[in-house]
């Protein structure tokens, strides 16, 4: 039975990377800023705000598909009733977009996210699935370079000791090179 299941596995990836390779692919990696609100509820009641900052990794198909991997990070420090609290947040998320061309240079784009922030508020740590959605519009400067202006919205369930985090919004500008 596993035998049987392990060739099986084999020929759909076998066909998988077949109909990729057929397909025109480009890969791309980039950086971005940008800031972000947490909205943090319970035992603290302060919306979390600072910038983010990300590393991608992505491949566009056929010039409207695009998956990208991010690795993000956020950080913000504030004091409420006397007491000092930091906020650590660390992002792995996993994004596909649908980019809409709408001049030669340009694009907008619609897609979603799903993925895990791992979350440190007031000294306790939770690893927790995030999903969501971002949209915006791409620029490409050259063959190679383009940027992103974007909004993205996750959802999560982050919830420890009373105190909750909802919901990251992030405002973000990427600059990507194209392999």
């Amino acid at each position: 039975m596993k035998t049987k299941t392990i060739l099986a596995s084999v020929l759909c990836s076998g066909l998988l990377v077949a109909s990729v390779n057929a397909a025109e692919v480009e890969y791309f990696v980039g950086a971005a800023a940008g800031y972000q609100t947490d909205k943090v509820d319970g035992g603290i009641q302060h919306d979390t705000e600072d910038m983010s900052w990300q590393g991608r990794v992505g491949v566009l198909i056929e010039q409207q598909h695009r998956i990208t991997g991010t690795f993000g990070y956020m950080e913000d420090k504030f004091s409420q009733a006397d007491s000092d609290y930091k906020q650590e947040q660390y992002s792995w998320l996993v994004s596909y977009d649908y980019l809409i061309p709408v001049h030669k240079d340009v694009n907008l784009f619609v897609g979603v996210t799903a993925g895990a922030n791992d979350n440190k508020i007031a000294g306790r740590a939770s690893t927790d699935v995030v999903w969501g959605g971002q949209a915006g519009v791409q620029y490409k400067w050259s063959e190679h370079f383009s940027s992103d202006l974007g909004y993205r919205y996750l959802e999560q369930d982050y919830e420890r000791h009373g105190i909750s985090i909802d919901n990251s919004q992030q405002v973000y500008l990427t600059l990507d090179y194209k392999f």
